[in-house]
């Protein structure tokens, strides 16, 4: 009888999400970015440019598969080379033995990110505009035409509902921060979020790590006409409240405990077209479907002293889209 019950009360609920139209099999989804566990390992990205682009030194691998790795390792600012100064080490770790470290767990396929930024500036005050960055990078797309007919409504800004999900936490860090300079240890997520008919471009955050604190949602806007734009989510849009962030009880919260992200971006990419509208930032109005989700990055910008190690794994984005 129970089971009859329950058989009973499943069927309606399910003719109910079909009268709405969220009918189970009608939805799909698709991970936008590939290797989530980092198994391929990383193009190492030299600190000099040519031509508007990073010059690729050479791949940090670590296993046998013939698969080319999906992942760049962005180095700015940082002094040392991660790859010409590359030091002596085990077969998972990459490291120029002073200022930067990227290791690999290969058992639960995480990758562990230290920047000692003490190292950078010598202990000198760090100076606006100037600090060090250490990222994980990808660009499934450099063109919404690159991708295939029948995936374009994935990366599209438009669908239902886009999850940035990943495991993380602060593994170390030591504070030895100059009064007279900048002093803010960053960790951050970012998608590449672009134009499909024009040269528009937003960095659009995630705000994972800050030494200062709990931070708001930030957003800026270059000079109206310039297509671009920077909005970042709040700590409390991350993590849902402070006891589950890596900023704990008026500090950086160092731990050996993973952290669970999971953020719906969708509404907050919404927000962010209504405050670029609101400016007419890109010279009219907008909406999300004018935009795709062309790459991402996560990592340090660091300005100051610091000395931050921080880890992650599970790093994906999801794109759900009604199929009907």
């Amino acid at each position: 009888m129970i089971m009859r019950i329950l058989a009973f009360f499943c069927a309606v609920i399910s003719g109910l999400l079909a009268v709405i139209g969220i009918a189970p099999g009608r939805y799909k989804t698709r991970p936008l970015f590939a290797d989530s566990g980092f198994e391929n390992g990383f193009t190492v990205l030299s600190m000099e440019t040519e031509n508007g682009h990073a010059v690729e030194l050479g791949r940090f691998t670590y296993s046998e598969q013939a698969a080319a790795p999906s992942w760049k390792i962005a180095q700015w600012n940082s002094k040392y080379c991660l790859w010409a100064e590359r030091a002596p080490s085990d077969v998972f770790t990459l490291t120029d033995g002073k200022t930067k470290t990227v290791a690999y767990d290969p058992s639960d396929k995480s990758v562990s990110m230290r920047l000692n930024a003490a190292n950078v500036y010598g202990g000198e005050a760090a100076p606006a505009g100037s600090w060090p960055h250490l990222l994980l990078e990808q660009s499934p797309l450099d063109g919404f035409g690159e991708a295939p007919e029948g995936e374009k409504a994935f990366y599209n800004c438009g669908v239902d509902k886009m999850i940035l999900s990943l495991d993380i936490r602060l593994a170390d860090f030591k504070d030895t921060t100059n009064p007279a300079g900048i002093n803010a240890a960053q960790f951050l997520a970012y998608l590449y979020v672009k134009g499909i008919e024009n040269d528009d471009f937003v960095w659009f955050g995630v705000n994972l790590f800050d030494s200062r604190g709990l931070q708001e949602t930030y957003w800026n806007m270059d000079t109206a006409g310039s297509n671009r734009m920077i909005y970042t989510v709040s700590t409390a849009d991350t993590y849902g409240c402070g006891l589950r962030s890596l900023y704990r009880f008026q500090k950086p919260f160092v731990s050996n405990r993973w952290t669970h992200v999971e953020v719906n971006v969708t509404p907050h990419l919404e927000r962010m077209i209504k405050k670029a509208n609101e400016t007419m930032l890109f010279g009219r109005t907008v909406s999300a479907k004018d935009f795709y989700i062309g790459g991402t990055n996560i990592g340090f910008e660091i300005h100051g002293n610091y000395d931050c190690t921080v880890d992650i794994k599970n790093y994906k984005l999801t794109s759900r889209w009604k199929s009907y």
